[in-house]
C-alpha cells in the first residue's frame, strides 16, 4: 500500500530515525528509561517545557519564557508572545537561548524579538489582543483581599513571592474572587479621563500540566488516534468542543459599575507553570478604578505581581529576526542528527540553540518581547497507558466541568508534592 505523506496526519513509531519531516509527527509510545526518579515515583508531575527561552538579566541568563504552550497538536500551531522583564540590554547584540528540556518533539516556525519602543512612558505592557500600551507609572494595590484573608505581601512586588492558594477539595474548576483596591482619584465628571490598565504578572499552576497527563493517560494507546483525529474535519466536533483548558480559565477581570453590579472588561491568560508572564487588561475610560475584582479558578495560577498602571498611548513594535542560528542537538534519540541553522527548527530533548539578534541603535530605549511559532508533542509514557479508559477520556472532552469534579480526589493526592517532582524531572536541565 502507498500513501502519500501529506495524506498522513500522524506517525507513531518507537524509533526514531533522521528525517525531519517525520520527526515533525511523531510520538514515541512507552519511553520511561530517561525519567527521573521524581517523575518514576509521580508521574503526572513529569517535567514539561515547550520551547523555553532564556535571556541574560545583566549578570547571567535567566528563564524568562515559554513558547506556545497550548499548541499540543499541529493543528493547534499558534503564535505566542511573552515579554523578557527580565532583560534591560545595554548593547545591540542581544542573545536568546532556546532550549528541548522534556520528552517532547518541538516544531519551532519562527522566533523574533519585538523591540517595543518606550518613549515618554516608563514601561511598555502587552495586552491580551496581543497590542502594546506605554504606561507612565505602576501603583501597587493599598489592599488586596481573598477568601482566606489578606495576599498584599505577596502581590506587590515581582520578586518570585507569588501568591497561591491550594485547589478545592471537589472541585477543580471551582472559582474564587480577589477584591484589590488602589489609591487613585475617582473620575471627576467633565474632566479629561484617565486611561488605566490592570497588570498581572503570572504564570499557571500545575494543575494544568496534571489534566493535560491525566488526559492522555486515560487515552492510553489510542491516544495517537486521538490527536490524528484533532488532524482531520471529521472530527470537527472534537475540536468545537470545550477543553479542559478552557473551563479551568485565565484570570478576569472586573470593575464595579455605579449601580455596584461587577461586570467583566477583560482576562488574563497564559499557558504555562515555567516562567510568567505579565498581561495588562484596558479597564474602560471613566472606570472608577479604585476597586477592582478578579475571578480565577482556585489553585490554578500563581501570582507574582498586581499593579495599575496608567496608560499614556499605544506602541508598535519593530520585530526583529535572528542574525545568526547555532544548534546543540542531543546524541541519545537521534545520533546522527545535525543542528539546524534555518527554521524550521524540529527539535529533540537536550537540544538547545543560540539565537543572536541585533537591537535597534540606542536599546536602553525599547522594551523586549519574544515572539514564537509552532506546535509541539508530548511522548508518551508506559507510567502513563496503566489507567487507559476511554469513556474518562471522552468525559474531559465533552463535559470539563464534570470531570474536574470527579478529579479532584486524584490531584489533591498530589499537590502538595507536585512542584518539587515536576522541577526535579526536567530530561536536560540547564
Amino acid at each position: 500500500m502507498e500513501i502519500r505523506l501529506e495524506d498522513v496526519a500522524l506517525f507513531e513509531t518507537n524509533e526514531i530515525g533522521t528525517s525531519s519531516a517525520f520527526l515533525a509527527l511523531a510520538i514515541v509510545t512507552g519511553v520511561s528509561a530517561a525519567l527521573t526518579a521524581f517523575c518514576l515515583t509521580n508521574w503526572k508531575s513529569c517535567f514539561g517545557s515547550c520551547p523555553t527561552f532564556y535571556a541574560s538579566d545583566g549578570s547571567e541568563m535567566v528563564l524568562q519564557a515559554e513558547g506556545f504552550s497550548d499548541s499540543v497538536a499541529p493543528s493547534l500551531e499558534a503564535t505566542d508572545i511573552d515579554a523578557l522583564s527580565r532583560s534591560h540590554p545595554t548593547e545591540r547584540n542581544f542573545k536568546l537561548e532556546m532550549t528541548n528540556e522534556a520528552l517532547e518533539t518541538h516544531v519551532v516556525r519562527s522566533v523574533r524579538i519585538l523591540a517595543v519602543p518606550k518613549g515618554a512612558g516608563g514601561t511598555v505592557l502587552r495586552t491580551p489582543k496581543d497590542t502594546f500600551l506605554r504606561a507612565t507609572s505602576l501603583r501597587s494595590p493599598s489592599a488586596c483581599a481573598s477568601e482566606t484573608g489578606s495576599c498584599l505581601p505577596r502581590v506587590v512586588a515581582a520578586d518570585g513571592d507569588e501568591w497561591f492558594r491550594p485547589a478545592n477539595d471537589e472541585d477543580l474548576g471551582r472559582r474564587e474572587e480577589v477584591q484589590l483596591e488602589f489609591n487613585v482619584p475617582a473620575p471627576r465628571p467633565g474632566a479629561e479621563p484617565r486611561r488605566h490598565a490592570l497588570v498581572l504578572t503570572a504564570r499557571q499552576s500545575l494543575l494544568s500540566t496534571f489534566v493535560l497527563y491525566q488526559g492522555l493517560a486515560f487515552m492510553g494507546t489510542e491516544a495517537s488516534t486521538w490527536l490524528a483525529a484533532l488532524e482531520t474535519e471529521r472530527a470537527s466536533s472534537l475540536k468545537d468542543a470545550r477543553s479542559m483548558l478552557d473551563a479551568l480559565g485565565g484570570i478576569e477581570v472586573e470593575v464595579r459599575g455605579d449601580d455596584g453590579t461587577w461586570r467583566t472588561v477583560g482576562e488574563a491568560r497564559e499557558t504555562g507553570p515555567l516562567a510568567v508572564d505579565t498581561h495588562a487588561v484596558p479597564l474602560p475610560e471613566g472606570t472608577d478604578a479604585r476597586h477592582v475584582r478578579l475571578r480565577l479558578t482556585q489553585g490554578h495560577w500563581r501570582i507574582d505581581r498586581i499593579a495599575l498602571a496608567e496608560v499614556a498611548d499605544a506602541a508598535a513594535p519593530v520585530p526583529l529576526t535572528p542574525t545568526r542560528i547555532r544548534g546543540e542537538v542531543s546524541r541519545g534519540f537521534a545520533p546522527s542528527r545535525k543542528p539546524a541553522t534555518a527554521f524550521p527548527l524540529v527539535t529533540l530533548p537536550g537540544d538547545r540553540y543560540a539565537l543572536e539578534f541585533e537591537l535597534p541603535e540606542h536599546p536602553e530605549r525599547y522594551d523586549l518581547f519574544v515572539e514564537s511559532r509552532g506546535y509541539y508533542l508530548e511522548w508518551m509514557r508506559k507510567e502513563w497507558m496503566r489507567e487507559e479508559n476511554p469513556a474518562r477520556a471522552l468525559e474531559m472532552v465533552m463535559t470539563p466541568e464534570a470531570a474536574l469534579r470527579s478529579l479532584a480526589p486524584a490531584y489533591k493526592k498530589l499537590e502538595a508534592s507536585m512542584e518539587r517532582a515536576f522541577w526535579g524531572s526536567r530530561y536536560a536541565a540547564p
